[in-house]
């Protein structure tokens, strides 16, 4: 900074001489001022009030706001803003607000994609929710147990029996993750609704 400060000095009176200047301490009070902006830290995240959220509107209000904020909001506050209004089982306008952010460059996670693969499948479009396992590695994230859940949910939901079977014997043979209780949960829950008992009953084996 003192190099800096007495180069300033040398110019402010070589533009004096000049004649582009007739005030040097002017030119070198502008310039370090200049050269202080240049050198101040970043301002923290913005903080988001999310209790304002009251209805479906308001959350694509606050949406809207955050786009503008600069320095932009973390991934965890969006991502946030994404859950609660799939809390208000407002599927499409998540969608729709994934869309905006992948097309404005926000911050993504994987688990806002975890949460659009489950708006698609709560919407049967379960096909959608594994076109986003492709966003997954594009980003560099790696789908992880509760992606799988989700999908095999969906495959559930989409009366997808067989599907959903395969899909669960296939992360137990490939490895792809290690299944929790909500894993083995939903594929029990799903065959037997299902009519699926036996083929529940023999999965558990698989287990033990």
């Amino acid at each position: 900074m003192r190099f800096s400060t007495m180069a300033l000095i040398r110019r402010g009176f070589a533009a004096k001489k000049r004649g582009t200047s007739s005030n040097p301490l002017y030119f070198i009070c502008s310039s370090l001022h200049n050269l202080t902006q240049q050198k101040r830290p970043f301002s923290p995240k913005p903080r988001i009030d999310f209790s304002c959220i009251h209805e479906v509107d308001d959350a694509v209000s606050l949406f809207r706001q955050m786009l503008r904020m600069r320095p932009q909001p973390s991934d965890f506050q969006f991502t946030k803003l994404l859950s609660i209004v799939v809390k208000m089982k407002q599927y499409p306008v998540a969608l729709h607000l994934f869309d905006e952010m992948c097309k404005w460059g926000t911050p993504i996670n994987e688990y806002t994609m975890n949460i659009v693969t489950n708006c698609y499948c709560l919407l049967n479009r379960v096909d959608f929710g594994f076109a986003i396992l492709g966003s997954f590695f594009k980003r560099g994230y790696e789908p992880n147990v509760t992606t799988f859940n989700t999908l095999i949910k969906g495959l559930f939901l989409d009366d997808k029996v067989i599907e959903a079977e395969k899909l669960f014997k296939k992360l137990l043979t490939l490895k792809l993750c290690e299944p929790d209780e909500v894993t083995v949960l939903t594929v029990v829950n799903g065959l037997c609704k299902a009519g699926h008992t036996l083929t529940a009953y023999d999965l558990l084996g698989l287990f033990e």
